[in-house]
C-alpha cells in the first residue's frame, strides 16, 4: 500500500525547491544533494537520495526479499544502477536552470494506479519530484450497492452511498444483504440452517452457506444400523449417503464355502441369509500374516467360518539393523518378518555431538539431531531457531532499519543496526528530571534508573545526636541517603526508667511493642557487692547465687593449674576453709593462746586471695620432673616435654648457613606465635608471613613441624605466602634453634645459664 503525505502539493513543492537550490540532505551520507549529482527517488515515500549512496545502502542491507528504503523501510527487489529523471523517460538528464533539477522538462505521464487502481488517466504536470496530484477528470461511478450512478472526480476518495438498502446477494446465494448502501463486500450470511445426518440419528445447526444450503444431510461418523433388504441384519457401515448395500450373507452373495474351494451355486443348499454356510472337508489354506514374504504361512485348519486361528509355527525374523536374527513364535510376531524392529537402542552421538541417537533398531548413517537448539543468542533477546548443532550459535539475523539514539538524542547510530546493539555512548550530562536540585554528575545513559546523587549534604541522624555534614567521625551523608546512623550509642531512656538504650543509633523505637527491658540489673548485692545481673525487674532483687566470675583464682599446690570460679562457688569454698580455720583457732583459744581472726572477717572476693584447692595432675608431676632434669642438665627451657635436641634436615641446615638472618627471623616469629597461643584464651593463633619464593616457603613449612604448628600456603604466584597456626594444646618450643645447632656443630658451643625456680 502506498504511503503518501496528507498534503501532496506541499511535499512536491518542498522537494522541488530544495532540489533546485541544492539544500536537500541525503539520509545516508548526510551531505547535500546538488543539482548535478545522480539521484534516486523512492516510489513509496518519494524521498530523494544520492544514487551512489543508495547503491552502498542496498548492498549492505540486502535480505532475501530485497533491500529496505532508509526513509520508509519499503522493500525493493532490484538495486538501482542507472540515473533517470523522476518520470523515467530520460536517462542521465542534464540540469537546465529553466526546469527543476533532475527533471526532463516533459509531461510527467505517470500512471496513478498506485493511488486508485481504476484510474486510467495519467499525470498532466511536467516532470516533477514527489507524488502526482489526484486525478481531476470527471467520471461516472456507481454507488456502493450499484443502484445509482453519479458524476464525480476520478481521484476522489469519498465513498458514494445512496442511502437505500443494499439488497446484494450474500455468500450463500439465497439471502440478500439488509444493510444500507455500503462500500466493499457484504457480510457473510448469519442465518442458521438445520441439517440431519444420513442415518437420521443426529441433527445440527450451521451457518447458511452455499455448501450447507445445497445439502440438508451430513455424515455423523456413527454406524448406520439401518435394516438391510433381507430384513434380518443391520448395516455395519458408517453413516453414509444413498441406499445400504445388500446383505453379505444372502445366497446370491455367498457362492462358495469359506475357504473358496467348493462352489455352492449348483447345490441349492441355502435359501435364506439366516442359513448356515456349509464347509468343505479340505484344508483352509488361507494366507496368514506370518512367515517370510517369499514363503508365507497358510492356515492348516479345516475349512471354517470366521477368521483363521493363531498360527502355531515359528518365523525366522531378522531386524533391519542386523542385531536380531532368531526364530519367533508367530503368535508373538507384531510386524512382518522383513520389517521387524529389535529393542536395541543406538548409542552413537548425533550430529550435534551432545545427544545420543537413542533410537530403536537404528539404520541411519548421519544421525541428525532433531532437538531444537533454543540457546540464547548474543543479542540477549532471541533464541537460536536451528536444530542442535556444533560450535557457537550464529548471530541474530534480525536487523533494525531505524536510527538508534541515545537517551537525550544527541548521539545517533544509523541503520542497519544488528539486533542487541546497545544505545550509542553520549558524553553529555544526563538530561532527565532528578529529585534533587544538585548539578548532574553522571553522563547520559540508557539505564531505567539514574545513579543516586552523591553530593554530600547536611543531614541529621536518627536520634539527632549530631548533624552529619561533609565528613564527621568517618561518616558520609550523600544526598540520596535519607536514613542515617551516626554509630554512637542511642542512649535514650528506656520505659523501665533505670536503663538507657545501648544499641547503635537506630530507627524507630528502642523496644518493640510487647517487649520489656532485658538489660542486667545494676543494684549491688549486700553480701559480695557485685551487681544483681538479673534481667531488669521491678521490686527487690531475688536472693539468687551470684554468677560473677570472682577475681580470686583457684590453683593447685604447684601453681601450674589455675582457674576462676563464680562468686557463689568461691564463697562456699572460702566458708569451708574459714570454718576449718575457725575451728583450729578456737582450739588455740581453749589452750589459752591469743588468736588473730582478721583473716576470717570481710569479703573473700575483695581480698586477692589464692585458694589452692585444685588437685595436681600427671602433667604437673611431669613438668616438675622436667624442671628438675633441666636444672641438672643446664637446659634453657625447663618446661620442655619433647626431645632434648631436634633433628633438622639437611635442607634447613644449608639455609642456616646461606641466610642466617632469615632463619633467625622465622624462629623468632614462630616463638612469639607459640607463646601468644599459650597465653591466649583462644584455642589457636595464626601468623601470616610475607610473600616469598618456593624455597623459603618450604623452609617455613619444615620449621613449623619443629614447633608443632600447622602451615598452609595461600594465593597464586608471585604473591603466594605461608600462614602458620599454633594450637594452644599442641604447639611447643624446640629446645634448640636451628642456628644454635649449627653453632654447636661448628665448635661454637655456648652453655646456657640454668633457670632455677624460686621455689
Amino acid at each position: 500500500k502506498s504511503v503518501v503525505s496528507d498534503d501532496d502539493a506541499s511535499q512536491r513543492e518542498r522537494l522541488t525547491e530544495q532540489l533546485t537550490r541544492g539544500i536537500l540532505e541525503c539520509l545516508v551520507c548526510c551531505d547535500r544533494v546538488r543539482q548535478h549529482d545522480p539521484v534516486w527517488s523512492c516510489t513509496n515515500c518519494y524521498h530523494v537520495l544520492h544514487l551512489k549512496c543508495i547503491k552502498k545502502w542496498a548492498k549492505s542491507s540486502k535480505a532475501e526479499t530485497g533491500w529496505r528504503c532508509p526513509a520508509c523501510q519499503n522493500v525493493t527487489s532490484k538495486i538501482p544502477y542507472e540515473y533517470h529523471c523522476f518520470c523515467g523517460k530520460v536517462r542521465d538528464p542534464e540540469w537546465n536552470r529553466m526546469d527543476a533539477a533532475h527533471t526532463c522538462g516533459q509531461v510527467c505521464g505517470r500512471s496513478r494506479t498506485d493511488r486508485r487502481p481504476d484510474c486510467a488517466h495519467r499525470c498532466t504536470l511536467l516532470c516533477h519530484p514527489g507524488p502526482c496530484p489526484p486525478c481531476a477528470a470527471q467520471v461516472n461511478r456507481n454507488c456502493g450497492c450499484g443502484k445509482k450512478l453519479q458524476l464525480v472526480k476520478c481521484g476522489s476518495d469519498q465513498p458514494l452511498l445512496c442511502g437505500a438498502v443494499c439488497g446484494r446477494e450474500l455468500n450463500c446465494g439465497i439471502h440478500h444483504c439488509t444493510n444500507n448502501c455500503h462500500t466493499g463486500n457484504c457480510l457473510e450470511c448469519q442465518k442458521k440452517v438445520i441439517q440431519e445426518c444420513h442415518c437420521r440419528k443426529v441433527t445440527r445447526e450451521v451457518l447458511c452457506t452455499q455448501e450447507s444450503s445445497a445439502s440438508k444431510y451430513f455424515c455423523c461418523d456413527g454406524l448406520c444400523e439401518k435394516k438391510l433388504l433381507c430384513g434380518n441384519h443391520l448395516c455395519s457401515l458408517k453413516c453414509h449417503p444413498g441406499p445400504c448395500p445388500d446383505c453379505e450373507f444372502s445366497p446370491d452373495k455367498v457362492t462358495h464355502c469359506p475357504c473358496g474351494k467348493m462352489s455352492l451355486a449348483d447345490k441349492q443348499i441355502r435359501s435364506s441369509c439366516l442359513d448356515s454356510i456349509p464347509t468343505c472337508e479340505q484344508k483352509c489354506m488361507k494366507r496368514l500374516q506370518c512367515g517370510q514374504p517369499s514363503d508365507p504361512h497358510s492356515c492348516q485348519m479345516d475349512c471354517h467360518i470366521g477368521p483363521c486361528p493363531v498360527c502355531p509355527l515359528t518365523t525366522m525374523v531378522k531386524c533391519r539393523c542386523g542385531n536380531m536374527d532368531r526364530e519367533i513364535a508367530c503368535q508373538d510376531l507384531t510386524a512382518k518378518a522383513d520389517d521387524a524392529r529389535c529393542e536395541k537402542r543406538c548409542t552413537k552421538k548425533r550430529s550435534c555431538g551432545k545427544h545420543k541417537c537413542n533410537q530403536l533398531c537404528c539404520i541411519d548413517k548421519d544421525h541428525v539431531c532433531p532437538v531444537p537448539c533454543n540457546h540464547q543468542l548474543s543479542c540477549g533477546q532471541h533464541r537460536c531457531e536451528e536444530t542442535c548443532h556444533r560450535g557457537h550459535c550464529p548471530p541474530c539475523w534480525r536487523t533494525s532499519f531505524d536510527e538508534l539514539y541515545c537517551e537525550c538524542g544527541a548521539s545517533v547510530m544509523y541503520p542497519p543496526i544488528p539486533c542487541g546493539t546497545r544505545r550509542p555512548e553520549c558524553s553529555k550530562p544526563c538530561s532527565r528530571t532528578h529529585s534533587c536540585e544538585h548539578p548532574t554528575l553522571h553522563n547520559c545513559h540508557s539505564q531505567a534508573v539514574c545513579p543516586p546523587c552523591t553530593v554530600l549534604t547536611q543531614k541529621y541522624c536518627y536520634v539527632v545526636h549530631t548533624v552529619i555534614t561533609h565528613i564527621i567521625s568517618n561518616f558520609t551523608a550523600p544526598c540520596h541517603q535519607t536514613e542515617l546512623s551516626c554509630g554512637l550509642p542511642c542512649n535514650v531512656n528506656l520505659p523501665c526508667g533505670r536503663h538507657r538504650c545501648i544499641l547503635p543509633c537506630h530507627k524507630g523505637q528502642c523496644i518493640k511493642e510487647g517487649q520489656t527491658c532485658t538489660q542486667p540489673c545494676t543494684t549491688p548485692r549486700s553480701l559480695c557487692g557485685h551487681n544483681c545481673s538479673a534481667p531488669c525487674h521491678d521490686g527487690a532483687c531475688l536472693d539468687t547465687p551470684c554468677k560473677e566470675m570472682a577475681s580470686v583464682k583457684v590453683t593447685c599446690e604447684c601453681g601450674h593449674r589455675s582457674m576462676s570460679r563464680a562468686c557463689s562457688d568461691n564463697a562456699k569454698e572460702y566458708q569451708r576453709i574459714a570454718t576449718s580455720l575457725l575451728a583450729s583457732k578456737m582450739a588455740d583459744m581453749q589452750l589459752g593462746h591469743s588468736v588473730d581472726i582478721r583473716d576470717l572477717l570481710g569479703n573473700p572476693s575483695a581480698r586477692k586471695l589464692s585458694l589452692k584447692t585444685l588437685d595436681c595432675t600427671e602433667e604437673c608431676r611431669l613438668i616438675e620432673r622436667n624442671r628438675r632434669l633441666a636444672i641438672g642438665l643446664q637446659i634453657r627451657n625447663p618446661d620442655l616435654s619433647s626431645k632434648l635436641t631436634p633433628r633438622y634436615s639437611e635442607f634447613m641446615r644449608q639455609w642456616a648457613k646461606k641466610d642466617p638472618h632469615f632463619c633467625n627471623m622465622v624462629h623468632d616469629k614462630l616463638t612469639e606465635l607459640v607463646q601468644l597461643a599459650k597465653q591466649s584464651k583462644q584455642k589457636s593463633r595464626s601468623y601470616s608471613f610475607d610473600s616469598m619464593n618456593r624455597d623459603k616457603r618450604h623452609f617455613i613449612h619444615e620449621y613449623c613441624e619443629h614447633f608443632g604448628c600447622e602451615s598452609v600456603a595461600y594465593d597464586q604466584e608471585p604473591k603466594r605466602n605461608v600462614v602458620a597456626t599454633a594450637a594452644r594444646d599442641k604447639a611447643w618450643l624446640p629446645s634448640m634453634s636451628l642456628l644454635e645447632v649449627i653453632q654447636r656443630e661448628s665448635g661454637q658451643r655456648k652453655i646456657p645459664k640454668p633457670v632455677i625456680s624460686s621455689t
